[in-house]
C-alpha cells in the first residue's frame, strides 16, 4: 500500500452528507465533482473486460493533465483514479497499476479485496485527494531534451525518500554497474513540483454538493 495520508474528514456535516447519499454510483459522484468544477471537460469512456474507464481533459488548453478513473460499473466500485501528465513519466510509471483496495481509507489503512464500495467514508477519501491534489516533486535527469531517469519524492512520512525510474535502453546489468546516468558529461537536471500538474479541485464540496 503506497505511503499516502488522507483527511477523509473534509465532508463532516449532516446536509453535506445527506446531499451526497443523493448520488446513486461512483460514476455519477465523480462526474460531478469534475465536470461541476469547471477545472475538465466532459470524459470519454472505454470499457476493457469488467471495467469501465473514463478520462476527464482538463479544461486548460495549456494543460496536459487528464484524470482517468477506473470502475466495477455492475457492483458501484472504484478500482482506480490516476493523475496523468506527459510531463511527468515518473509519477505516471508510479502510479501505474495501483489501485484502491477495500479498506484503502480505514483507520489505519488495510487491504481487503480490491476497489472501493460507494459510503461515505470512501466518498470522503476520494474528495480528499481532489481536494488536495498531488504533492512531492519529480526530479528529471535530461540529455538533448530526453528524460533518461526520474527520482520521484512523494513519502510525507519522509521526504528524503524517493523511487528512481530509468529511462533509458540499457540492459539490466548496465544499468545496475554502468555509468550513473546523474555523473554522465551534458545531463541537465530539472525540477517539476507535482502540485503544478494538479493543485486539486477547489471548493469541491460547494461546487459539488
Amino acid at each position: 500500500m503506497s505511503d499516502k495520508s488522507y483527511d477523509i474528514t473534509s465532508c463532516n456535516t449532516f446536509e453535506q452528507i445527506k446531499k451526497m447519499q443523493e448520488f446513486k454510483d461512483w460514476k455519477e459522484f465523480i462526474n460531478r465533482i469534475l465536470i461541476d468544477s469547471g477545472q475538465f471537460k466532459n470524459p470519454t469512456s472505454d470499457i476493457t473486460n469488467a471495467t469501465e474507464i473514463e478520462t476527464f481533459k482538463s479544461t486548460d488548453k495549456n494543460s496536459l493533465t487528464e484524470i482517468r478513473v477506473g470502475y466495477f460499473t455492475e457492483e458501484n466500485k472504484l478500482i482506480y483514479l490516476h493523475i496523468f501528465n506527459p510531463t511527468v513519466p515518473g509519477y505516471n510509471k508510479y502510479v501505474y497499476g495501483e489501485y484502491f483496495y477495500q479498506y484503502h481509507f480505514s483507520e489505519p489503512p488495510d487491504y481487503g479485496d480490491p476497489a472501493l464500495e460507494f459510503n461515505e467514508r470512501n466518498r470522503n477519501g476520494i474528495i480528499s485527494i481532489l481536494e488536495k491534489g498531488l504533492i512531492g516533486k519529480e526530479i528529471q535527469f535530461v540529455k538533448n531534451n530526453k528524460i533518461l531517469k526520474s527520482k520521484l519524492f512523494i513519502a510525507e512520512s519522509d521526504s528524503n525518500f524517493s523511487y528512481s525510474y530509468d529511462f533509458t535502453k540499457r540492459g539490466f546489468w548496465n544499468k545496475i554497474f554502468g555509468q550513473k546516468i546523474d555523473k554522465m558529461d551534458g545531463i541537465e537536471k530539472r525540477e517539476i513540483e507535482l502540485n503544478k500538474i494538479f493543485s486539486g479541485i477547489k471548493n469541491v464540496l460547494q461546487q459539488s454538493i
